[in-house]
């Protein structure tokens, strides 16, 4: 395959993964309101296993744009979809645009959900910590209870009764 149909073949398939990315996060934000931990677990492995996939086509990605820089004799810093849509001649230019244009506004959305989804996080944590500062609260607040009637009963040597069986 040609150095420009590589690329091409990166971002389609990236743009997929972002996709499937961007799903997952929308779907990630009823998980986190409803507080379903095992549905949250399970999605948040999906997206490391595509994450780990997105990384490996973008070195796929990047070698096949060094590859095209050599051939138009350029460094692969300047090879911009930009570069290549006005320098190559080429039918599939347009779709390598198309393709850059979709992924940057997958990217957008994705990182609204993903501010949205980490301030639902931060306001569960909150929650969490406030309610372990509660409990652990009341728990003090017995244990000061006890302490204090061990106190008393210690300096308190006489007995109305003596029990003994």
């Amino acid at each position: 395959m040609d150095n420009l149909g590589e690329i091409i073949s990166c971002l389609e398939k990236q743009k997929s993964i972002y996709e499937e990315l961007l799903s997952i996060s929308r779907k990630k934000k009823q998980v986190l309101i409803d507080g379903n931990v095992e549905k949250l677990d399970s999605m948040v492995k999906r997206e490391g296993n595509l994450i780990i996939e997105i990384g490996d086509l973008e070195n796929k990605r990047e070698k096949a744009v060094e590859a095209l820089a050599k051939e138009l004799g350029c460094s692969s810093k300047e090879l911009t979809v930009s570069y290549v849509c006005d320098r190559v001649a080429d039918k599939r230019v347009g779709l390598i645009r198309s393709l850059a244009d979709s992924i940057g506004s997958i990217l957008k959305e994705l990182k609204e959900l993903n501010d949205i989804n980490g301030k639902l996080i931060e306001q569960s944590l909150e929650y969490v910590n406030f309610s372990i500062n509660l409990v652990a609260d009341v728990l003090e607040g017995q244990k000061a209870v006890y302490e204090a009637n061990e106190e008393e009963n210690k300096g308190n040597g006489v007995r109305l009764f003596d029990a003994k069986v």
